[in-house]
């Protein structure tokens, strides 16, 4: 069996044919465990660990890679899941909050809604930063934490540089 590989590139890199999509992703951006620091408030565990909810690593995800994107500091995380239609939609909110290196406050919300028949629609994943909605980052499925992080970051910082 040949060990997993480091990809060679960050997968939101391009070539030219790429097709941005749910195939642009490499592995190693969905298998990466994420941990966060004992000083921390969250609603779950700060550790991943076997046979736990691959959704808390996501969570966890957004939080590490916000900060490591922005150069924030982690302060609370805050995950949430709601059932609607009898199990047909499932909606995961959640709530990242970090402090700037200018120890401004920053929040990031994401909501993705997940239903049974697999049928994604525009908005079915939406991001907001310190309470604006940025509906021009909707999308059909979330993407993998590091590229969220890249999002906040880029989204930060034309916000900061208008």
């Amino acid at each position: 069996m040949r060990p997993l590989r480091r990809p060679t590139r960050f997968s939101t890199e391009r070539r030219t044919g790429d097709v941005p999509g749910p195939g642009c992703f490499t592995p190693y951006d969905w298998s990466r465990s994420y941990l966060l620091r004992p000083e921390v408030r969250s609603n779950i565990p700060l550790r991943g660990s076997v046979g736990m909810l691959g959704a808390h690593n996501v969570a966890r995800g957004l939080l590490v890679e916000t900060c490591r994107h922005t150069g924030a500091h982690p302060t609370c995380l805050h995950y949430a899941e709601t059932v609607l239609g009898d199990g047909a939609i499932i909606v995961v909110e959640v709530t990242a909050t970090a402090h700037l290196p200018t120890n401004e406050p920053l929040t990031v919300h994401t909501r993705a809604q997940h239903r049974r028949h697999d049928d994604a629609r525009d908005g079915d994943w939406s991001i907001s930063i310190d309470g604006v909605v940025y509906t021009g980052e909707d999308r059909r499925r979330p993407p993998s934490p590091p590229v969220q992080g890249w999002i906040v970051h880029r989204l930060v910082r034309r916000a900061t540089s208008g």
